[in-house]
């Protein structure tokens, strides 16, 4: 890990600084388009209907056992993580569109992205596999597979960081997918951990002020209506902790649609002027390239 600049490549602080740019930069933009914040909440409606309708088969399997338990739990996996992705894979092209000086719509967004049913199906059977595995693992007794598990979830993470922009901006086999997305975060992961330290600052600082006002709402009420001013001041809460989660999950989208559209273009999109895409020193472009139908026509889906 490189900590200076006398390489010439800038070290872990500048990337990190770089990486906080970026975070507030991507706030910015769900700022002037909040209909943003409407993918990562039909991902999650989407996906607790899911295991509600599961809920019951999955209850059954787990006490029939025999390895049931491992069936019913991949088709959870593989459920939750095609809506989550494909509603992802609709922010990243929506967030494209603004910054090409296209309104971002929802609807149309959701439209276009069935264009990529193909490789979203692929990551989510692979994704769901994994995720067995690992809960497999996660069950043994072993120690050493409880170690190993660690490794390779961590390993797993960083791997999938950029899987959604990968599969929205290029034609790639299910090898080369895995490939560019380790790529990009190995040629960005300064500014990615920067962005993440941003990110959980921002949603936390965000979090704390409006949890403040929910509870400075609720404590009048619950002086004279105890019972209805406490649950009022759950339903906040909730409504909080809601909030706070669609509003990291969609920075996390724009930053990273940030980082692949200048990777692929080369070009700097114009809400990010905070954001010194130079410090990337040319990495991201000689990592990330366009997929077969050509930069151009792949991000303007």
């Amino acid at each position: 890990m490189s900590f200076g600049t006398r390489s010439g490549r800038p070290g872990f602080f500048d990337r990190a600084k770089t990486g906080w740019a970026l975070t507030k930069d991507s706030a910015g933009v769900i700022r002037d388009h909040p209909n943003l914040l409407v993918f990562p909440l039909i991902a999650g409606v989407a996906s607790a209907a899911f295991l509600v309708v599961l809920f019951v088969p999955m209850l059954i399997a787990n006490l029939i056992g025999s390895g049931l338990e491992y069936v019913a739990l991949f088709v959870v996996y593989f459920a939750t993580t095609f809506v989550s992705t494909y509603a992802a894979a609709a922010l990243v092209h929506a967030t494209n569109e603004a910054f090409h000086g296209r309104e971002p719509n929802v609807i149309a967004s959701l439209k276009t992205v069935r264009s990529r049913l193909g490789p979203i199906v692929v990551w989510s059977l692979i994704s769901a596999t994994i995720s067995v595995v690992l809960k497999t693992m996660e069950d043994s007794d072993n120690p050493i597979a409880g170690i190993l598990r660690s490794l390779f979830a961590v390993g797993w993470s960083i791997m999938t960081f950029f899987i959604v922009p990968v599969i929205v901006f290029e034609d790639v086999s299910v090898t080369s997918m895995f490939s560019k997305s380790a790529s990009a975060f190995r040629d960005t992961w300064g500014e990615t951990l920067g962005a993440g330290f941003g990110i959980t600052l921002v949603v936390t600082l965000v979090g704390i002020v409006l949890a403040i006002g929910a509870i400075a709402v609720s404590v009048p009420v619950a002086a004279v209506f105890p019972g209805p001013g406490i649950l009022l001041a759950l339903l906040l809460l909730g409504g909080v902790i809601a909030f706070a989660y669609l509003l990291s999950q969609t920075i996390w989208g724009v930053a990273k649609t940030a980082l692949y559209v200048y990777a692929v273009e080369g070009h700097r999109p114009a809400e990010f002027d905070n954001f010194d895409f130079e410090t990337l020193g040319g990495r991201t472009e000689e990592s990330a390239s366009p997929g077969t139908a050509g930069s151009r026509d792949t991000l303007d889906l």
